[in-house]
């Protein structure tokens, strides 16, 4: 059973904080402050150790309290940010994202240090070192992209994620002693870099919304469905699953055993404190309104940073380690609470045999089946039938007992994770077959709970059984293919037959195994269950691999699950696939079209504001010199304002269209760039960020086809 908590101080803010946008900072270089984003596109910064207010510039110190001060920005905040930047500086710098600039501001000296505009949009923020990068960089992630930037503000980092990126964290995630880049995306993906090289990436359920480093190798992870969970490296620990959201996940030892544990801020204003290892709950507190952020800082000058909860309407809130709750929370109480609940569980099954051998004369009805019964399983991919296009799992018991329900447990398959399949009483039998869809091409663990016992059972009994879907298990194989795709990737490597075939047998749902049959060739012919579209590999005893399909995407997939299966470190691939490639030439040609609209309505829009001045001033002349003209140059005034407008939303709408298009470009080269593994993944990216910046269309393509310019 969890504790609860008690705070060792708290304070209100009285001011409404944005969710998520929570930092803590020493600006002096000795005092941490609570730096947040309100919902009046304002940076708070709570500074309770200040000592005078001679600070002037953009910071404006509140009078009606001394220790807040606010930072006008007046944009939409998107992230913020704090730490040492700066080289030879030992004060904390803030970051502040907007929707399209990044600032980055000395508090403490109240001057910017760079203000730039970020094209990609600014969705995440982090800081640290990166590569052999011997400073600090800022990592931005923007709707697409990744970009690094130093203390003079140059880029010396970017890469393509292919979708909005919702996180980004630093951490040693491979314990060679050199910060890898973990960065999560609307994609549902967990990505991570060393340097520009993807080594690692996992797919959840739905939207990863936050990632954040727990101990050595570990990570903590939010999705948008309300899940937490803990990685080791690419092993998940474990995941439970809330009705609210996780705002804020951040680790704190408040146990004191020097291991630090996993602190959750909740939508509903619940804070609790896991376990790293396991995810059990170990203490708990309530606060009255949802979770804006939780960070750690010396915030009462004790020698020891506290942890420290904001809340949505700007209560604060601080905890510290207490070892006075730890008498309850001893490991022989834990052994004992765990046989208790076992000896519970044990009674209650007791309980009911007993209950059946009073009423033996009714066995049948009260969900008595044979001592021998057993369930046979089978799964294949379907593409006739009813179940047309999907993954079927086919279930039947050994005798006369009947399947009353299936209840299936699974991740991004359905909405929910759970799906029912019950007949009607008519229909019952001792067979039943639940048809599968996964959108996506990823394992994914099904675990059953099956309902079985005769029909006139009022009680079942429930058999449990869990199975595994091959990555690609929507894809059948055929016997003779139709359409040969246009598109195709090619390579060479230096394995045999019989491991391809262990390959092909362990990642795609076949319904009898390949096997190697010491021809010269391995051509295997598959039918994508999704789009009806065809899948063709052919693999040569010399190493020459064809893959031919018309999805990139396919390729670039079954490239990195080939690769990871034969330990390849590297792999260069030449690759076509015309309709992408005349897709990115229209993208391109777009986006420029898309630039050039925008500096024109920019020097419109520059213009118009030059007219502005004019007509003021004109304006107040004729009130002090003729007023029968006033009314005449504020019309011009209120139409020029009303064109304005007009322009404003144009604008808005190009940019729109702009970001997306740049977001299909991005979404190309990171597939592209995935259909090659190490080194040569890396340098295609290079060479496609320096393709674009040069607006070399045709290179950009030739990069695409084979890996370099």
């Amino acid at each position: 059973m969890e504790k609860q908590i008690r705070p060792v101080f708290t304070l209100d803010l009285n001011y409404k904080i944005i969710p998520g946008l929570v930092t803590i900072g020493k600006y002096d270089g000795t005092h941490p402050c609570i730096t947040a984003a309100t919902t009046a596109d304002k940076i708070l910064i709570h500074s309770p150790h200040r000592k005078t207010s001679t600070i002037t510039g953009r910071i404006i110190w509140s009078e009606t309290n001394r220790e807040i001060a606010t930072l006008n920005i007046n944009q939409k905040i998107t992230c913020i940010e704090s730490g040492q930047f700066l080289p030879n500086d030992d004060k904390d710098i803030l970051i502040i994202g907007t929707q399209m600039h990044i600032l980055v501001y000395h508090v403490h000296d109240n001057k910017d240090i760079f203000y730039k505009e970020c094209v990609d949009g600014v969705k995440a923020v982090t800081l640290g070192t990166l590569r052999d990068a011997k400073t600090n960089l800022i990592l931005i992630g923007g709707n697409s992209t990744v970009k690094g930037l130093n203390h003079e503000g140059e880029e010396i980092f970017w890469t393509a994620i292919g979708d909005v990126i919702t996180s980004l964290v630093l951490m040693d995630y491979n314990k060679d002693g050199i910060n890898e880049l973990i960065v999560s995306s609307e994609d549902f993906k967990i990505r991570v870099y060393k340097g520009d090289q993807l080594i690692s990436e996992q797919t959840e359920t739905e939207v990863v919304t936050g990632v954040e480093s727990v101990s050595e190798n570990k990570f903590a992870y939010s999705i948008s469905n309300g899940t937490i969970g803990v990685y080791e490296q690419d092993v998940r620990l474990w995941r439970v699953k809330s009705k609210n959201f996780a705002i804020s996940i951040h680790t704190y030892d408040l146990l004191g055993k020097g291991n630090s544990q996993l602190i959750t801020g909740w939508s509903n204003g619940k804070i609790d404190c896991r376990s790293i290892l396991t995810g059990e709950v170990l203490f708990k507190d309530n606060m009255d309104h949802g979770i804006a952020g939780i960070v750690e800082g010396d915030y009462r000058s004790v020698g020891k940073n506290d942890l420290i909860c904001v809340t949505v309407e700007g209560e604060v809130r601080g905890y510290t380690t207490n070892k006075s709750i730890l008498i309850n929370n001893t490991q022989e109480h834990d052994i004992v609470r765990e046989l208790l609940s076992q000896k519970q569980a044990l009674l209650q099954e007791l309980k009911h045999y007993e209950n059946n051998t009073k009423n033996s004369n009714n066995l049948e009805q009260l969900g008595g089946i044979p001592a021998n019964t057993r369930l046979q399983i089978s799964i294949t991919a379907s593409n006739e039938n009813e179940n047309k296009n999907s993954v079927e799992i086919f279930i039947s018991t050994n005798n006369s007992t009947i399947i009353k329900a299936v209840i299936v447990f699974a991740e991004g398959i359905f909405e929910g994770e759970t799906h029912v399949v019950h007949p009607s009483n008519s229909k019952l039998k001792s067979c039943l077959i639940v048809p599968l869809k996964p959108p996506r091409d990823t394992l994914v663990d099904i675990h059953m709970k099956i309902l079985v016992g005769y029909p006139k059972s009022t009680q079942y009994n429930v058999f449990e059984i869990t199975r595994q879907l091959p990555r690609f298990s929507m894809y059948s194989k055929i016997d003779n293919p139709k359409h040969k795709p246009e598109s195709y990737v090619t390579f060479q490597i230096n394995e045999r037959l019989q491991r391809i075939c262990m390959w092909l047998n362990q990642n795609f749902l076949l319904t009898n195994e390949i096997e190697f049959n010491n021809e010269a060739n391995l051509k295997v012919f598959l039918l994508c269950l999704r789009d009806d579209s065809e899948l063709w590999m052919d693999f040569s005893s010399s190493g020459k691999v064809w893959i031919y399909t018309d999805n990139l995407g396919l390729a670039s997939d079954l490239i990195q699950s080939l690769a990871t299966f034969l330990n390849l470190d590297t792999l260069e691939v030449n690759a076509c696939f015309v309709k992408e490639e005349n897709n990115l030439k229209d993208l391109v040609e777009k986006l420029n079209k898309i630039q050039e609209t925008r500096i024109k309505l920019g020097a419109d829009i520059a213009d118009r504001l030059t007219l502005i001045r004019e007509l003021i001033i004109r304006a107040e002349d004729s009130r002090i010199n003729c007023l029968d003209d006033v009314p005449k140059y504020y019309n011009e005034l209120n139409n020029i304002n009303q064109e304005l407008i007009n322009g404003y939303n144009i604008r808005l709408s190009n940019y729109n269209e702009g970001v997306e298009t740049m977001k299909m470009i991005n979404g190309i080269i990171q597939k592209s760039s995935r259909l090659r593994v190490g080194k040569k993944s890396s340098e295609m990216v290079n060479a496609c960020r320096l393709a674009i910046k040069s607006n070399n269309t045709e290179g950009l393509i030739k990069i695409i086809k084979t890996g370099i310019l």
